[in-house]
């Protein structure tokens, strides 16, 4: 395995602070992952360096985002408004509708944390939650067993 360059090192830096993971940057460079982490970790600053470039970058995503908010909140209504329609949950397949809970439980748990702390704004109430809630009752009765059996959404 060859010994990496200052100039390789420096570039190894700069490509995980770009967000390269250390497979990729060691595929780049021809050697281990190991040697990419040892490089890493062999300058005192590049976790500076790193975490300085993703904050930039965090800052750019949401500076970017704002920017196109209307828009944003225009997709979130029309996702909103079809996951509701019963038709359409009747013919997902079970995986797509635990993937679609399980992601809105994770924001909607994360949000609830955040208000507590007084980081974020009550949102209004779209009536979202109640409708998701009655159609998981209503898919997944209470004594169910969801872990076997019959993985076909009911017949309405």
């Amino acid at each position: 395995m060859a010994k990496l360059t200052d100039l390789q090192r420096k570039q190894i830096i700069a490509g995980r602070a770009e967000g390269k993971s250390l497979r990729v940057l060691a595929k780049e460079y021809g050697v281990s992952e190991y040697a990419i982490r040892y490089a890493l970790n062999s300058d005192p600053k590049t976790s500076q360096i790193i975490a300085q470039k993703k904050e930039e970058n965090i800052a750019s995503v949401l500076a970017y985002m704002d920017t196109r908010s209307q828009d944003v909140c225009e997709a979130i209504g029309a996702i909103i408004t079809a996951i509701k329609d019963p038709v359409l949950i009747a013919k997902t397949p079970m995986a797509q509708l635990a993937t679609t809970m399980a992601i809105l439980i994770d924001k909607f748990t994360g949000n609830e944390l955040r208000k507590q702390a007084g980081e974020a704004e009550q949102a209004p109430d779209d009536g979202f939650m109640p409708a998701l809630e009655k159609r998981a009752q209503e898919l997944w009765p209470a004594g169910d067993d969801l872990t076997g059996g019959d993985t076909n959404a009911p017949q309405e």
